[in-house]
This record gives structure tokens, sequence and C-alpha cells, in this order.
């Protein structure tokens, strides 16, 4: 479990368990807002379920600022409390969000498996080379 405090709210992001599929493990990870009774989940293609930066950075960005379609239907901003909390505190999230990639850059990198490198051939971009944004 990992929690970060952000404009007077925790987020906690908890890993719930492992699926082993034919491309690799599934990480399964369960988000909660402090005040708020909506919950989400986060699948990660990822073969370790330590709760790092990465996962926490993927959290804050897909479901707080990204605000994908859907999220006001099922995920923690379906919770008007969280989407008025989110846009009061925008700059606070992006600042975290800033600190948690900082912290990104000293890890290690994640091994790549062989469906995600042949996506990324598919895609020409070496499997080495750092993916901004995802």
């Amino acid at each position: 479990m990992r929690e970060i405090i952000i404009g007077g709210r925790s987020i906690t992001v908890s890993h719930v368990k492992t699926e082993t599929t034919e491309y690799g493990d599934i990480q399964r990870y369960r988000i909660d807002v402090s005040g708020s009774d909506a919950v989400t989940h986060l699948s990660s293609l990822r073969s370790s379920p330590n709760i790092d930066a990465r996962v926490m950075a993927s959290v804050i960005d897909t479901e707080l600022l990204l605000g994908y379609e859907g999220s006001a239907e099922s995920g923690l901003l379906r919770d008007p409390g969280i989407r008025a909390w989110r846009d009061q505190h925008r700059p606070l999230i992006e600042q975290a969000l800033d600190r948690l990639r900082d912290e990104m850059k000293d890890l290690p990198p994640e091994p790549v498996s062989d469906v995600e490198r042949l996506l990324l051939r598919a895609f020409d971009i070496n499997a080495n080379d750092e993916v901004r944004g995802a």
C-alpha cells in the first residue's frame, strides 16, 4: 500500500492481485480517496506488484487529471466532491505528479515483455528508450 496526501485528501493505492496471462503479469490495484466512497481500479502490465512512483503517477494522471470518457460514471470522478476537489487543487495535484515523475527517474527500467517489444517495434520505438507520457 502507498499513500500520498494532496490538498487535504489522501490517495491510497493497494495491490489487489496479480494475474498471469500469456502476455505477462497484470497487476491489479485499488484506488481510494479519503472523504469519498468512490473506489476505482487500475490494471498494469508489469512484473512487479510494487506500488512505486510509476504506479502512483499513473493513478494520479489517469484517474484524477485526464478525466477520460467514462470516469464520471465509473471512476473516482463520479463523486462530485472529488471533481470539485480536483478542480480546486489541480496545481497541487500537478506538482505531486511532477515529484513522482522525478522519483521515477531514479527507478530501474521496467522489464519489457515479448508482446511489449513487438508493439514497440510496430510503432518504431526502441525498447530501451524511455516512453514519455505512457
